[in-house]
């Protein structure tokens, strides 16, 4: 059996102005989607997704499977494998609501680093699961759109920096978050519509091209100095950048007519400022999830009680040290 693990993601800074070329910072998190694969014992190909329902869909070898993901990873497999699989994300749900870590991604991730394992394994030439290519994959699943920031931290682990080039390819490094620095996931209860948003954005970039040129670049120099502040592990900068790309949404909603910063994220956010932490909004907004970050450890943990007795969820989460770990196992084997 091969097992693949891949992590979530949260975004630090860079939404939006990461398609015009900024850069973005975004973290991998120690909550995994895993997938697992063996040969088939009788002729058919098998798949059980988590969360979803419990049974298995069962289909002829080459077949649709029922997940665009999956199959996206297995086309071109000729002749097709027979195969038993299971997709587990669960840790990136609350119960069958998505907490916005990236599920997509990370699932892709993990099943294309399972299935290229299987494949190689039966002897099949099949190439090695790369950034770009996995990119590109999850920009098909996505009807083209999508930077592939959270595929590079699925994929890569860690503290990403990514960046688009001219030509839209992914440059993509490692940066550390100053010693100290603590952070933690506030879900605000109800998971938001990236397309949705993206829709929006466009529009306005469209409607009014000067007016998003100005703001994309104030955008673009508050990332700037985030990953400058990373690079030279200077706390007091990374906080107050990470503050002010917050604020710099907030500013982005208004002018795209669309509420990246709920009403929710915004209490929670007045509910920070009395604790000395920073937040923010991670990812498009709109609900899921809101990033915390603070140099005082004790500060955080205030915060996160409080917003947590007012009903709100906190997704406390580390730095997944590793992306994507391809394992082979004995079928017996529980771990």
């Amino acid at each position: 059996m091969i097992v693949a693990r891949a992590p979530g993601k949260l975004v630090a800074v860079g939404e939006y102005a990461v398609l015009e070329g900024a850069p973005a910072v975004v973290l991998a998190v120690d909550r995994q989607v895993e997938a697992r694969i063996a040969a088939s014992p009788d002729g058919t190909c098998s798949l059980a997704m988590h969360p979803g329902k419990p049974s298995e869909t069962r289909f002829p070898p080459g077949s649709p499977s029922g997940s665009t993901l999956v199959d996206l990873v297995v086309a071109g497999t000729d002749p097709p494998l027979e195969w038993r699989a299971t997709l587990d994300s669960s840790a990136l749900y609350l119960g069958d609501t998505k907490l916005g870590l990236g599920s997509s991604a990370a699932v892709l991730c993990a099943w294309a680093g399972a299935y290229t394992a299987f494949a190689r394994a039966q002897g099949r030439q099949v190439a090695e699961p790369t950034l770009a290519a996995l990119i590109e994959l999850h920009r098909a699943f996505q009807g083209g759109r999508g930077s592939g920031l959270d595929v590079a931290a699925s994929f890569r682990g860690g503290a990403v920096s990514f960046r688009l080039d001219p030509r839209g390819m992914p440059q993509v490094g490692s940066v550390q978050v100053p010693n100290g620095v603590g952070f933690a996931g506030i879900f605000t209860g109800r998971s938001a519509s990236t397309p949705e948003f993206l829709a929006h954005y466009r529009a306005w970039q469209r409607a009014r091209p000067a007016e998003a040129t100005a703001m994309l670049g104030r955008l673009r120099g508050l990332a700037e100095a985030g990953v400058a502040a990373l690079t030279a592990h200077d706390a007091p900068a990374w906080l107050e950048a990470f503050s002010g790309y917050g604020r710099g949404l907030q500013e982005l909603g208004g002018a795209i007519g669309a509420e990246i910063v709920t009403a929710e994220h915004r209490w929670i956010g007045e509910e920070a400022g009395r604790f000395g932490v920073a937040y923010k909004v991670s990812g498009a907004g709109g609900g899921d999830l809101g990033l915390a970050c603070a140099a005082d450890a004790a500060a955080l943990a205030a915060f996160t009680g409080s917003v947590g007795n007012r009903g709100f969820r906190v997704i406390n989460v580390s730095l997944a040290e590793h992306g994507l770990v391809v394992q082979q196992r004995d079928v017996g084997d529980p771990s």
